[in-house]
């Protein structure tokens, strides 16, 4: 709990010296303008992890013809699933341990997308507590947001203490914390699919529906602070994923697309 605490401390103190940078600015609002300029220290902090997420991306786009390869070679289905169970858990099987194998051979990491959203996570539920503790930074208590609000208000408390500008203006922000995860994961969707096979397609575009879903219904009883974090971050990471997407795709596919065709080559035909 040391360490737990002294995240907290320090995290109280950073947004401390930020609404003291802004305060002649923005006045009463400089609490939400430090929980933004803290977003944006934060996304500048993970930004080496954004990078190495999108190279690994590259690597696995030029490995693509020999995950489609393999992919191809123990091809499964969910007819398969149903009629023979265990001939598609081995060839499943079979599928990821020659994927893992290719992985490691060219130095890829799948798991590196998931890098900076588990880098963030901890300052994520430590903003959370800052923002429902009165002692780790006592000044947060009344924190203005709008019309009236506290910046430790959720939508329905806006609602019931009749702060309905404040409560218009964060429904408004749970609108656009969807709408913007949503973006980011039709923007990854439509790389990955270069490299993913059908069922994980399909997994994906489901996710792609309901987690935006889940996180407007999570989202209407989180202190609109946090909402002001997660708006700010959405945004900040689409613009980033724009870029550097676009960056990707500049680099043109692989030279050789088709299994045939790769094949052919080792062959020496």
């Amino acid at each position: 709990m040391g360490i737990w605490n002294g995240l907290l401390t320090a995290l109280g103190e950073v947004l401390k010296v930020l609404h003291d940078a802004t305060v002649g600015l923005f006045g009463e609002y400089a609490w939400v303008s430090a929980i933004v300029l803290l977003t944006l220290l934060v996304r500048l902090a993970l930004l080496p992890l954004a990078i190495r997420q999108f190279r690994s991306m590259q690597k696995m786009q030029q490995l693509r013809p020999d995950m489609k390869r393999i992919q191809s070679k123990y091809k499964t289905d969910r007819g398969m699933m149903r009629t023979d169970p265990e001939k598609y858990r081995k060839r499943r099987q079979k599928q990821q341990e020659e994927l893992m194998a290719l992985y490691k051979e060219h130095d890829v990491n799948p798991a590196a997308s998931c890098l900076p959203l588990v880098a963030q996570a901890p300052i994520f539920i430590a903003l959370f507590s800052v923002l429902r503790s009165p002692d780790v930074r006592p000044e947060l208590v009344d924190a203005t947001f709008v019309g009236g609000a506290t910046l430790q208000q959720n939508i329905g408390q806006m609602i019931a203490n009749g702060a309905t500008v404040a409560a218009g203006v964060a429904v408004f922000m749970l609108i656009a914390m969807g709408a913007t995860t949503f973006l980011q994961q039709r923007q990854m969707m439509g790389r990955q699919a270069t490299v993913a096979d059908d069922q994980q397609m399909q997994q994906q575009k489901m996710m792609m529906y309901i987690m935006p879903v889940f996180l407007v219904f999570l989202g209407w009883g989180l202190p609109v602070g946090i909402l002001v974090y997660w708006v700010t971050t959405n945004v900040v990471q689409v613009g980033q994923q724009w870029y550097m997407l676009r960056e990707v795709g500049a680099g043109g596919p692989p030279q050789t697309d088709s299994v045939g065709t790769r094949d052919a080559d080792r062959r020496g035909d």
